[in-house]
Protein backbone atom coordinates (compact mmCIF):
# COMPACT_ATOMS: atom_id res chain seq x y z
CA UNK A 1 0.00 0.00 0.00
CA UNK A 2 2.63 2.54 0.57
CA UNK A 3 6.29 2.61 -0.36
CA UNK A 4 8.80 1.80 2.20
CA UNK A 5 11.60 3.96 2.52
CA UNK A 6 15.60 3.66 3.73
CA UNK A 7 15.62 4.21 7.08
CA UNK A 8 11.49 4.59 8.66
CA UNK A 9 8.50 5.41 6.26
CA UNK A 10 5.31 7.32 7.19
CA UNK A 11 1.97 6.38 6.87
CA UNK A 12 -1.07 8.42 8.23
CA UNK A 13 -3.89 6.60 9.36
CA UNK A 14 -7.32 7.51 9.61
CA UNK A 15 -8.67 6.92 13.20
CA UNK A 16 -12.48 6.17 12.60
CA UNK A 17 -13.63 6.10 16.15
CA UNK A 18 -12.28 9.62 16.81
CA UNK A 19 -12.58 10.95 13.11
CA UNK A 20 -8.71 12.05 13.58
CA UNK A 21 -5.25 10.93 12.21
CA UNK A 22 -2.59 9.22 13.27
CA UNK A 23 1.11 9.39 12.10
CA UNK A 24 2.59 6.08 11.97
CA UNK A 25 6.74 5.77 11.93
CA UNK A 26 7.67 2.70 10.78
CA UNK A 27 10.98 1.68 11.05
CA UNK A 28 12.01 0.43 7.43
CA UNK A 29 15.92 -0.12 6.77
CA UNK A 30 16.98 -0.24 3.57
CA UNK A 31 13.52 0.26 2.65
CA UNK A 32 12.15 -3.27 3.98
CA UNK A 33 10.09 -3.70 7.05
CA UNK A 34 11.87 -4.31 10.42
CA UNK A 35 10.01 -6.11 12.49
CA UNK A 36 12.78 -7.34 15.58
CA UNK A 37 13.79 -5.16 17.95
CA UNK A 38 14.10 -4.00 21.68
CA UNK A 39 10.73 -2.32 21.82
CA UNK A 40 8.25 -3.32 24.69
CA UNK A 41 4.98 -2.33 25.67
CA UNK A 42 3.87 -3.66 29.64
CA UNK A 43 0.80 -6.12 28.98
CA UNK A 44 1.83 -6.98 25.67
CA UNK A 45 4.38 -9.96 25.89
CA UNK A 46 7.66 -10.36 23.43
CA UNK A 47 9.45 -7.23 22.09
CA UNK A 48 9.23 -6.19 18.25
CA UNK A 49 11.04 -2.87 16.90
CA UNK A 50 8.89 0.36 18.11
CA UNK A 51 6.26 2.04 15.94
CA UNK A 52 6.23 5.54 16.94
CA UNK A 53 2.14 6.62 16.82
CA UNK A 54 1.77 10.02 16.49
CA UNK A 55 -1.52 11.66 17.21
CA UNK A 56 -2.48 14.85 15.13
CA UNK A 57 -5.92 16.60 15.05
CA UNK A 58 -6.76 15.15 18.81
CA UNK A 59 -7.81 18.05 20.47
CA UNK A 60 -11.48 18.32 20.88
CA UNK A 61 -11.38 15.39 18.32
CA UNK A 62 -15.56 14.38 19.54
CA UNK A 63 -16.53 17.63 21.34
CA UNK A 64 -15.00 20.14 19.35
CA UNK A 65 -13.25 21.22 22.76
CA UNK A 66 -10.23 20.44 25.12
CA UNK A 67 -12.81 21.39 28.06
CA UNK A 68 -16.14 20.50 26.87
CA UNK A 69 -17.70 21.65 29.44
CA UNK A 70 -15.46 25.26 29.71
CA UNK A 71 -14.30 24.34 33.07
CA UNK A 72 -11.46 22.45 34.08
CA UNK A 73 -13.06 21.40 36.87
CA UNK A 74 -16.84 20.21 37.60
CA UNK A 75 -18.50 18.44 40.51
CA UNK A 76 -21.10 15.72 40.33
CA UNK A 77 -22.34 14.25 43.31
CA UNK A 78 -19.74 15.78 45.38
CA UNK A 79 -16.94 14.71 43.54
CA UNK A 80 -14.06 16.98 41.74
CA UNK A 81 -13.46 15.51 38.02
CA UNK A 82 -12.16 16.90 34.99
CA UNK A 83 -13.52 16.67 31.38
CA UNK A 84 -11.12 16.34 28.63
CA UNK A 85 -11.34 15.63 25.25
CA UNK A 86 -8.14 15.10 23.70
CA UNK A 87 -8.01 11.64 21.50
CA UNK A 88 -10.46 10.13 23.74
CA UNK A 89 -13.86 11.79 25.53
CA UNK A 90 -12.52 11.40 29.19
CA UNK A 91 -13.90 12.15 32.72
CA UNK A 92 -10.84 12.08 35.58
CA UNK A 93 -11.66 11.91 39.22
CA UNK A 94 -9.38 11.20 42.48
CA UNK A 95 -9.12 7.49 43.06
CA UNK A 96 -9.63 8.40 46.54
CA UNK A 97 -12.73 10.22 46.41
CA UNK A 98 -14.54 7.16 45.55
CA UNK A 99 -12.50 4.88 48.86
CA UNK A 100 -10.19 3.20 46.08
CA UNK A 101 -6.28 3.48 46.42
CA UNK A 102 -5.89 4.08 42.61
CA UNK A 103 -3.46 0.93 42.90
CA UNK A 104 -6.23 -1.73 42.62
CA UNK A 105 -6.61 -4.00 39.96
CA UNK A 106 -9.29 -5.86 38.16
CA UNK A 107 -10.58 -8.31 40.53
CA UNK A 108 -10.92 -5.33 43.04
CA UNK A 109 -13.11 -2.84 40.94
CA UNK A 110 -15.14 -5.03 38.41
CA UNK A 111 -16.71 -7.13 41.23
CA UNK A 112 -17.27 -3.94 43.26
CA UNK A 113 -20.76 -3.14 42.04
CA UNK A 114 -21.63 -0.65 44.08
CA UNK A 115 -18.14 1.05 43.09
CA UNK A 116 -18.73 0.87 39.30
CA UNK A 117 -22.51 2.01 39.88
CA UNK A 118 -21.38 5.13 41.53
CA UNK A 119 -18.97 6.06 38.41
CA UNK A 120 -21.38 5.55 36.29
CA UNK A 121 -23.93 7.88 37.86
CA UNK A 122 -21.26 10.50 37.48
CA UNK A 123 -20.48 9.98 33.99
CA UNK A 124 -23.88 9.90 32.77
CA UNK A 125 -23.67 13.47 34.54
CA UNK A 126 -20.97 14.28 33.26
CA UNK A 127 -21.77 13.04 29.37
CA UNK A 128 -24.35 15.08 29.08
CA UNK A 129 -22.42 18.35 30.53
CA UNK A 130 -20.04 17.26 27.60
CA UNK A 131 -22.73 17.63 25.33
CA UNK A 132 -23.10 14.14 24.26
CA UNK A 133 -26.77 13.70 25.89
CA UNK A 134 -28.04 10.34 26.92
CA UNK A 135 -24.41 8.28 27.13
CA UNK A 136 -25.99 5.46 28.89
CA UNK A 137 -25.60 3.13 25.66
CA UNK A 138 -22.07 4.70 24.30
CA UNK A 139 -18.67 4.13 25.72
CA UNK A 140 -17.45 7.96 25.80
CA UNK A 141 -16.64 9.51 28.10
CA UNK A 142 -13.89 6.98 29.51
CA UNK A 143 -12.81 7.21 33.03
CA UNK A 144 -10.12 7.62 34.62
CA UNK A 145 -9.27 6.68 38.11
CA UNK A 146 -5.87 8.92 39.03
CA UNK A 147 -3.47 8.74 41.98
CA UNK A 148 0.07 9.67 42.25
CA UNK A 149 2.65 7.22 40.83
CA UNK A 150 4.34 5.03 43.22
CA UNK A 151 7.27 3.14 40.75
CA UNK A 152 9.21 6.48 39.36
CA UNK A 153 6.23 7.34 36.86
CA UNK A 154 4.66 10.30 36.09
CA UNK A 155 0.79 9.60 37.64
CA UNK A 156 -1.09 6.32 37.99
CA UNK A 157 -4.09 5.46 36.37
CA UNK A 158 -6.74 2.69 36.56
CA UNK A 159 -8.41 3.14 32.92
CA UNK A 160 -12.58 1.92 32.73
CA UNK A 161 -13.64 1.17 29.33
CA UNK A 162 -16.10 2.24 30.60
CA UNK A 163 -17.81 -0.70 32.69
CA UNK A 164 -14.88 -2.30 32.90
CA UNK A 165 -11.30 -1.84 34.27
CA UNK A 166 -8.68 -2.37 30.96
CA UNK A 167 -5.84 -5.00 32.18
CA UNK A 168 -3.19 -2.12 31.27
CA UNK A 169 -4.13 1.38 29.60
CA UNK A 170 -5.61 2.39 26.48
CA UNK A 171 -3.29 4.40 23.83
CA UNK A 172 -6.08 7.14 23.23
CA UNK A 173 -6.83 7.44 26.84
CA UNK A 174 -3.20 8.00 28.14
CA UNK A 175 -3.12 10.79 25.52
CA UNK A 176 -6.09 12.52 27.17
CA UNK A 177 -4.28 11.54 30.72
CA UNK A 178 -1.02 13.02 30.20
CA UNK A 179 -2.70 16.18 28.56
CA UNK A 180 -4.29 16.38 32.11
CA UNK A 181 -1.19 16.10 33.89
CA UNK A 182 0.07 19.45 32.06
CA UNK A 183 -2.94 21.35 32.30
CA UNK A 184 -3.11 23.45 35.41
CA UNK A 185 -6.06 23.09 37.53
CA UNK A 186 -6.95 19.65 36.73
CA UNK A 187 -7.15 16.93 38.70
CA UNK A 188 -4.66 14.92 36.99
CA UNK A 189 -2.37 18.10 37.48
CA UNK A 190 -2.42 17.68 40.74
CA UNK A 191 -1.59 14.38 41.45
CA UNK A 192 0.94 14.38 38.66
CA UNK A 193 4.84 14.88 38.60
CA UNK A 194 5.19 16.17 34.89
CA UNK A 195 8.31 17.02 33.72
CA UNK A 196 8.13 20.64 32.86
CA UNK A 197 10.34 19.93 29.62
CA UNK A 198 9.01 20.91 26.05
CA UNK A 199 8.17 17.86 24.70
CA UNK A 200 8.21 16.01 27.79
CA UNK A 201 7.87 12.41 28.82
CA UNK A 202 4.77 11.43 30.53
CA UNK A 203 4.90 7.99 32.58
CA UNK A 204 1.48 6.51 32.91
CA UNK A 205 1.44 3.80 35.49
CA UNK A 206 -1.33 1.70 35.45
CA UNK A 207 -2.12 -2.25 36.28
CA UNK A 208 0.23 -4.06 33.93
CA UNK A 209 3.19 -1.70 34.60
CA UNK A 210 3.74 2.08 32.51
CA UNK A 211 2.65 3.47 29.43
CA UNK A 212 5.09 5.98 27.87
CA UNK A 213 3.61 9.49 26.14
CA UNK A 214 5.71 11.87 24.03
CA UNK A 215 3.76 15.00 24.61
CA UNK A 216 4.53 18.64 22.87
CA UNK A 217 2.61 21.44 23.57
CA UNK A 218 2.08 24.88 22.52
CA UNK A 219 0.50 27.96 23.71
Amino acid sequence: LFPARDGETRVVIYNINTKSRIEAVVQTPGGEVQYGGDARIDGVPGTAAPIILNFMDVVGAASGKMLPTGRVRDVIDGIEITCLDVAMPMIMLRAADVGLTGYEGRAEIDQNRDLLARIEAIRLEAGRRMGFGDVSDKVIPKVGLLAPARHGGTISSRYLTPHALHAAHAVTGAVGVATGCVLEGSIAHELARPDNANPRTILIEHPSGQIEVRLETKG
